[in-house]
């Protein structure tokens, strides 16, 4: 009986330790979300401007230059290994649109691992109780 009840209180606190990763997973995936709609919204505000729009650009943590908006329907995108291409301003939005339904996914089987491992622990729970 005591051997049964240390087994329970050492898978207890294995699931507890999973549901802590995965809290850890999705407030990462969460604050990729928040990157990729502060990215849509900006681009969004891009797309609205005028060519010769006098603005602030950013060179670095907090500090930003004067410029002139020169194109409105293009933007330069990091496509990997510090490559820049051009790309079309919707095909960017759209790259972003399916970006954050890959992350909403994601989120989702984030949230049905932790709902299952929630659900182990409190039948975990109540057994060790009754035991104790």
């Amino acid at each position: 009986m005591k051997e049964n009840l240390n087994q329970r209180i050492i898978e207890f606190q294995m699931f507890e330790m999973q549901l802590n990763e995965l809290a850890q997973q999705k407030e990462i995936v969460e604050k990729q979300m928040t990157e990729l709609r502060n990215l849509e919204l900006s681009l969004d505000q891009v797309g609205e401007m005028k060519p010769q729009t006098e603005m602030f650009s950013i060179v670095g943590q907090d500090t930003f230059v004067r410029s002139e908006l020169k194109d409105t329907k293009k933007v330069l995108v990091n496509v990997g290994s510090k490559i820049f291409v051009n790309k079309g301003l919707e095909e960017v939005k759209k790259s972003i649109e399916n970006r954050l339904h890959k992350i909403e996914f994601i989120q989702q089987e984030l949230n049905k691992k932790a709902e299952k491992i929630l659900e182990k622990l409190r039948k975990i729970g109540e057994e060790i109780k009754a035991c104790s």
